[in-house]
């Protein structure tokens, strides 16, 4: 399926760049107006991931660590009646903090999210 999509946005890419520089009338325009609107693109992708890791520099994902680590700890301690509930949303909360990529994180908020990740698997038990 990769090969496929790769071979796809391959040929798309020939196409344009064979009608940047040999198409002719409108077939040019449409092919500048792609090449121009890719390059924006290409800066505002780079503007984001920059922000992100302006973000992880700042240690706003240690904040979300430690918030997190108290959430679950007040589940810990409280008998809950809706556990189907709460166990629902501890596996959606695990889901997203695996998105984390913990070489971002210094090694403290990596031992962390590493204690906050177990403690979640042990209360969806």
């Amino acid at each position: 399926m990769r090969k496929l999509i790769f071979t796809l946005i391959l040929l798309l890419a020939g196409y344009v760049g064979y009608m940047y520089f040999f198409g002719k009338g409108d077939d040019k325009t449409n092919a500048e107006t792609i090449v121009n609107e890719t390059k924006e693109l290409g800066k505002a992708v780079g503007d984001f991931l920059r922000r992100q890791k302006g973000k992880y520099d700042n240690g706003e994902f240690d904040q979300l660590i430690d918030r997190v680590g108290k959430a679950v700890d007040n589940l810990k301690t409280k008998q809950t009646e809706n556990s189907k509930e709460v166990k629902d949303q501890l596996r959606d909360l695990e889901t997203e903090l695996r998105h984390i990529d913990p070489q971002k994180l210094t090694e403290e908020n990596r031992e962390a999210l590493r204690k906050v990740l177990e403690d979640i698997q042990e209360e969806r038990k």
